[in-house]
């Protein structure tokens, strides 16, 4: 018999009024030796939770302690009524909902981790409720346009040698078809001209999956195919990425193991969560809010991480690269700040799926985005520039025939300091844009 939500919940509750104060709260916290604590808005009839999640942001901005609950973006708990199978709360809810408060006719009873539900369902439950949109992020695709030579799709073959296909793409970034290295045998047996188009010799349709479906249809979508991968598109149709049957089951094991392992270390509560807070705190303050790459500050640590550790390396390299968007205050002026911001999201997409899993990308700030391209050289890093400026230039943006953008592009030395290295990939940006805009410009030594 699957448990109800009730059996497995936390019943010794504290609950505060959304009316009192943030040192309430707190002190209520301190005195029950807690960390979790119940905000009840009456009014609204509505439940929210405070967690030191919370707490430490709020201390983090320097909220003032005699704040009002309710003037705090305090989040909204889902309220599950007692008598709700586990089954039935797993449909009902998400990796989003990380505590949620138990009821019985509108009385409080007690409260519930997601990670609780997860560990008290079998494994091949889950599989038949999450998707494959929380696993596919990682997984990025190999992809070139339709119309790009047979030899440039042989060269990302080349380069990216932990990958054995490159997706086809169509103006719209949409899978047309599929370039696996069966086909590049087919190639050379049939010695065909490397400089006509790609998908002369794609294999074509290419099935895909949406990034909803759930693991295990994925799963039983391989073997009826009898398919090496998964092509994995939003619901407009774009590509998200490709995943493998190994890599998809690997991945959501791991993600299984980790959920058992993080429930096994309350053992020792108090600085074990604390310490969960903090790195989940940090991947926040390491990420840009709308575009979800890494912000400013990431980055530089990053760079000086590159730097360090290709200093010492006689016979490798890394390139940096700045892309800026062309016109872009001109752009928000006539469409809206909004539509900008889609416009933001969009080529941070590209650069995320064109680039490769070493390589690192940011949003620097306003238009601005930076690459590091590791172990490459200028010649290299110059094609790939090429291919995302290609890219963004033949994107079908909404509301706007075309978008383009500047690049410029700088190779570390090893005597290079970060700001030596920077200002050279800078003032090729600005050359890029004084020359006329929509190009690549390379550093000058």
């Amino acid at each position: 018999m699957i448990p109800t939500v009730y059996d497995i919940s936390i019943t010794n509750v504290v609950s505060i009024g959304i009316e009192k104060t943030l040192d309430e709260a707190v002190d209520k916290l301190s005195k029950a030796n807690l960390r979790t604590i119940v905000v009840e808005n009456k009014k609204q009839n509505c439940f929210h939770i405070l967690t030191t999640r919370e707490l430490l942001q709020f201390k983090i901005e320097n909220i003032n302690k005699d704040t009002a609950l309710y003037k705090l973006n305090i989040p909204k708990a889902k309220a599950l009524d007692k008598n709700m199978n586990l089954l039935t709360v797993l449909n009902y809810i998400d990796f989003s909902d990380e505590y949620m408060v138990i009821t019985h006719k509108d009385e409080l009873l007690g409260i519930v981790s997601y990670t609780d539900i997860v560990n008290n369902i079998d494994p091949q439950l889950i599989m038949e409720k999450q998707t494959i949109s929380s696993l596919i992020h990682q997984y990025k695709a190999i992809t070139t346009n339709e119309n790009s030579s047979t030899f440039e799709a042989i060269s990302l073959l080349k380069d990216n040698s932990a990958t054995d296909a490159i997706l086809v793409l169509n103006k719209e970034y949409k899978p047309k078809g599929i370039f696996t290295t069966k086909d590049f045998i087919d190639v050379i047996r049939y010695d065909y001209d490397l400089s006509k188009p790609i998908k002369d010799y794609m294999t074509s349709p290419v099935d895909t999956l949406y990034d909803d479906t759930t693991i295990s249809n994925a799963i039983n979508f391989i073997k009826k195919k009898h398919y090496k991968r998964i092509v994995v598109v939003n619901k407009d149709g774009k590509i998200s990425g490709v995943i493998t049957q190994k890599e998809l089951l690997r991945t959501f094991y791991n993600k299984w193991i980790e959920l058992i392992k993080e429930e096994g270390s309350k053992i020792s509560k108090t600085n074990e969560h604390l310490m969960q807070i903090t790195s989940e705190l940090e991947t926040k303050v390491a990420l840009d809010h709308l575009t979800k790459l890494y912000n400013r500050k990431k980055f530089d640590e990053l760079l000086d991480s590159h730097i360090e550790e290709f200093s010492n390396l006689k016979d490798e390299t890394f390139c940096m690269l700045i892309l800026d968007i062309d016109d872009f205050k001109l752009l928000n002026d006539n469409h809206g700040h909004l539509f900008g911001d889609e416009v933001l999201k969009d080529i941070s997409k590209i650069l995320t799926t064109k680039s490769r899993g070493s390589d690192i990308v940011a949003r620097w700030g306003g238009e601005e985005f930076v690459v590091i391209l590791p172990k490459t050289n200028l010649e290299h890093a110059t094609f790939f520039a090429e291919k995302i400026r290609q890219t963004i230039e033949n994107f079908d943006f909404e509301k706007i025939n075309k978008v383009t953008c500047s690049l410029g592009l700088a190779q570390f030395h090893n005597s290079d300091n970060k700001i030596e290295l920077f200002k050279r990939a800078d003032d090729a940006l600005y050359r890029a844009k004084s020359l006329g805009k929509n190009r690549v410009e390379l550093e000058h030594l």
